[in-house]
């Protein structure tokens, strides 16, 4: 049994040498605690298997069954003949002949032992037997584990590495896409197929190559920065320190010589005088006169001081980013690229937004609409699937407008930036969605275009949108929309409006 726990407990090392040598960069808290429970379901499930699947259940019923026999009932002449064609059935070429002729001549070693019985005899022949079979059985089980614990090992290393394979390009397309470990994802998620894998590739390989939709990224990413600002604080903070100090009542260690007359300290020069009659009075005179030289003593003890230290510092706020809702179109309209353009886009944002810890929404609409709120525990695989969604229907973003609106009532979005992405090809906004964003945007709320269509269009409602712009995906082109004006964005890539 040490042999079979052994054999099981390498597994882990080898576990341990496959990522050291493969998958060094698989680093992680979240990634270790699901790496550990695999490990360990495996052994649970392959003890599990080697307990209640091996090959010699049918030996080991007989052994227990003839072992119980001889418990009740002893032994005889047929009952060992019985136990050693079991015996012979486990194992072919197990020496059953010497048990067979020990039984055979029982009965003359009888004759020749008169102080012992036949019964006596024979029990201890079938005694001896059994230890045997039951040597033999238990042998041939453990070749049996030690052979599955080796193929199932080598069928769970296998197993292992494609998932260490998959984590690995995870955390490659992730580290492209700029999202942390512990946002989105963690390097111990398992909800992500190679298909999904793919997906994402294909978008961070996209994003990594086309320049002007890079761009497009930075500006959409920097919606809402907030202004830099200087506080002056006063911070408090406690220090402790240990500082040593005299203790009168303590007399541990010798620190010097003074004068006095403590007998119990003065030193043997002094207690000489006393040896000789004639200078024994000198003794007596140093005594009276407290000018015996003693040993001086003295302890020491440790105190614990707390002090409190204020301090007038500079703090610096770091720039903060609101909440953003995305209302990404998929209707007909968009099918092509305009619609793989927009979906890039959506996942940069939704990237870069989980790195700086925003909140974000999102709103997929053609006629009517799909909503995907990012607040944890939602991830990736609820991106996924969001992205993966598509209409390919009529247009209609006013649903849109109004759920993004609802939204941002809510305390968790108030003043969150609205991004439209869309072809905008469909008829100007009714009086009603134009007056209810004018409204919002008094609650410090804003709102922004992007029209994606393979041509220039500047089919934008000035009433609604704070700023708008148009990325032409046939020429890979980013412009501003100004008042009917366009303004390329390679000369002004973040317009100042965006800061506050």
């Amino acid at each position: 049994m040490q042999s079979l726990n052994r054999e099981i407990a390498r597994t882990k090392t080898f576990v341990n040498i496959l990522r050291s040598e493969r998958f060094s960069d698989l680093a992680d808290e979240r990634f270790e605690v699901v790496l550990n429970r695999k490990v360990s379901n495996w052994e649970t499930s392959t003890r599990s298997y080697l307990e209640n699947t091996h090959p010699f259940k049918e030996h080991l019923c007989e052994l227990r069954s003839a072992e119980l026999d001889f418990k009740t009932h002893g032994s005889c002449e047929a009952s060992i003949l019985t136990d050693l064609e079991n015996l012979k059935s486990l194992n072919k070429s197990a020496n059953v002949s010497f048990w067979e002729r020990k039984t055979l001549a029982a009965k003359n070693e009888v004759a020749m032992q008169e102080n012992r019985t036949l019964k006596e005899i024979l029990n201890a022949i079938r005694r001896n037997e059994q230890e045997a079979w039951r040597k033999e059985y238990e042998e041939q089980l453990l070749d049996w584990q030690l052979m599955e614990i080796r193929k199932l090992r080598t069928q769970f290393l296998k197993y292992l590495e494609e998932w260490f394979e998959t984590m690995q390009q995870m955390k490659e397309v992730f580290d492209d896409l700029d999202i942390e470990p512990g946002l989105l994802w963690d390097l111990g998620a398992d909800e992500l197929t190679e298909q999904d894998i793919s997906f994402l590739k294909e978008w961070a390989e996209y994003l990594n190559k086309a320049k002007a939709v890079r761009d497009l990224c930075e500006l959409m990413g920097r919606l809402r920065k907030a202004e830099r600002s200087d506080n002056t604080e006063i911070v408090h903070s406690t220090v402790r320190y240990c500082i040593r100090k005299p203790d009168l009542s303590s007399n541990e260690m010798m620190v010097g010589i003074e004068l006095g007359r403590d007998l119990e300290n003065v030193i043997p020069q002094e207690l000489a005088l006393l040896s000789d009659a004639d200078v024994a009075l000198l003794f007596d005179l140093k005594y009276v006169e407290k000018r015996l030289m003693c040993f001086s003593k003295q302890g020491y003890k440790e105190e614990i001081v707390e002090e409190v230290i204020s301090k007038t510092v500079t703090v610096t706020d770091d720039e903060k980013m609101g909440p953003i809702i995305i209302c990404l179109d998929t209707s007909d309209s968009m099918t092509g690229a305009s619609e793989y353009v927009a979906k890039a886009l959506t996942l940069s944002i939704v990237s870069r937004a989980a790195s700086q810890k925003r909140k974000c929404y999102l709103i997929n609409f053609s006629t009517s609409i799909e909503t995907l709120d990012l607040t944890p525990p939602k991830g990736i695989r609820d991106l996924l699937n969001f992205l993966k969604m598509s209409f390919h229907g009529g247009t209609d973003v006013v649903p849109a407008l109004y759920e993004g609106v609802r939204m941002m009532q809510n305390e968790n979005y108030e003043k969150a930036d609205l991004l439209v992405m869309s072809d905008f090809l469909f008829p100007r906004l009714s009086p009603d969605i134009v007056s209810l964003c004018k409204q919002q945007k008094q609650n410090d709320n804003r709102f922004f275009a992007l029209a994606v269509t393979s041509f220039d269009n500047d089919q934008v409602d000035e009433e609604v949108f704070d700023q708008s712009w148009n990325y032409n995906t046939r020429r890979d082109t980013l412009s501003e929309i100004r008042h009917n004006c366009r303004y390329s964005v390679a000369e002004n890539l973040i317009p100042t409006s965006f800061s506050r």
